[in-house]
């Protein structure tokens, strides 16, 4: 452990997998290059920070040798931080650890405002150590993450995909709207369920992550499961909408006859993200959107901001998620790496939401990690911003 407090750069996973590609390559050049690289982290103090995100990215390479002379490049990382679980956990936490850091500011600390909250978070976050202090030598546990992380990848490609679809299009209708919808007869779902079907099917193709497989079965489940939730509401005899909103938690007096379905399915979202996380808080307390709303968190904001505008691009992928759960680090870390899509996105959102823009520090995309090391030095010295 150090006592000064060290510069903390996050890496992009692909910069990670380049580097350890050349740090073992039989190209001497190559070797040299990745080797000098790491030298030059260590010698200017520069810590290589990590999130579970991270390792889940390493290690799900389906080349099982290729994951190997990954986890042997980062034991030979001199300097590495990870973020700290809540619980303080010895393994690197994840996004979830962050944004129930900052929910503790909030409701234990009465922090109420985004930049009191980070600086009260940002001084606990960081764990400090070695390469082979986090990354041992054990077999079971890598092989054992390494299945869960090419699991949670196709679980990203399908979420990251479905988001992106509308075939209802009803996304963008207000709660006044809907109620104005005519209630469709029992006689006439089957038809539509299977035009529905046909029509998130193809928008899947289109905009859906390109290694999704089997579209049409992706689209009769969720199809499958919507109607049943419909029929659900609907057995209640009350009010399908009131009987929605009740089932998801959210409170009647957060809903607005403007807000659109897709504003209250996020609303939803987070409503039950927010129950998980007050659940593990310590001392135990109740928290309800009504205490904590969706705005209060920064982490959360950046995150949201930057979903909202990933849902939008022509073609998604599962790595939006990933993207997501790293970015947030923007307010926490020296430097963050991106790749070139997600970089124009959090200019984006610095550019439509000033007053988390003044928190966010340096995040930057790079061609060739080789030149990493030069903009940790202009990023220290505060020549970049």
């Amino acid at each position: 452990m150090i006592l000064a407090r060290p510069q903390l750069i996050v890496l992009d996973s692909a910069t990670l997998g380049k580097a350890s590609r050349d740090y073992w390559s039989p190209d001497k050049a190559l070797r040299d290059k990745a080797r000098t690289f790491v030298a030059r982290l260590r010698d200017g103090g520069v810590y290589v920070a990590f999130t579970f995100m991270h390792v889940l990215e390493l290690l799900r390479h389906d080349d099982e040798s290729v994951v190997r002379d990954r986890l042997k490049f980062l034991q030979r990382l001199p300097f590495i931080a990870w973020l700290r679980p809540y619980n303080r956990n010895w393994f690197p936490g994840a996004l979830p650890d962050l944004v129930r850091r900052e929910l503790h500011a909030v409701v234990h600390d009465r922090k109420c405002d985004w930049r009191t909250i980070v600086e009260q978070v940002r001084t606990d976050l960081w764990e400090t150590g070695t390469g082979s202090e986090m990354f041992v030598d054990n077999d079971l546990l890598w092989t054992t993450l390494r299945r869960e992380a090419q699991i949670h990848q196709q679980g990203e490609q399908y979420v990251a995909s479905v988001a992106r679809t509308d075939a209802g299009n009803i996304n963008d209708l207000t709660v006044a709207e809907t109620r104005q919808l005519p209630k469709r007869p029992k006689a006439e779902r089957v038809a539509y369920l299977r035009r529905f079907v046909a029509t998130m099917k193809s928008q899947l193709e289109q905009h859906g992550d390109r290694r999704l497989q089997d579209s049409h079965t992706a689209a009769a489940d969720f199809a499958s499961g919507l109607l049943k939730d419909i029929e659900m509401f609907e057995a209640s005899g009350a009010d399908p909408i009131e009987r929605m909103l009740e089932y998801y938690g959210v409170p009647q007096d957060l809903v607005t006859d403007n807000m659109t379905v897709e504003d209250i399915g996020q609303l939803a979202v987070y409503i039950k993200q927010l129950t998980l996380l007050s659940k593990d808080l310590n001392p135990r307390t109740g928290v309800t959107v009504h205490d904590v709303p969706p705005e209060t968190l920064p982490s959360y904001v950046v995150e949201h901001q930057l979903a909202k505008i990933q849902r939008k691009a022509v073609r998604v992928s599962g790595s939006d998620l990933g993207d997501g759960q790293i970015a947030p680090l923007v307010l926490y870390a020296d430097g963050v790496e991106v790749d070139k899509r997600t970089c124009e996105y959090l200019k984006q959102v610095k550019r439509d939401c000033p007053a988390i823009a003044g928190l966010m520090g340096y995040f930057f995309k790079s061609a060739d990690y080789a030149k990493i090391p030069d903009r940790c030095v202009s990023a220290a010295k505060g020549q970049i911003g």
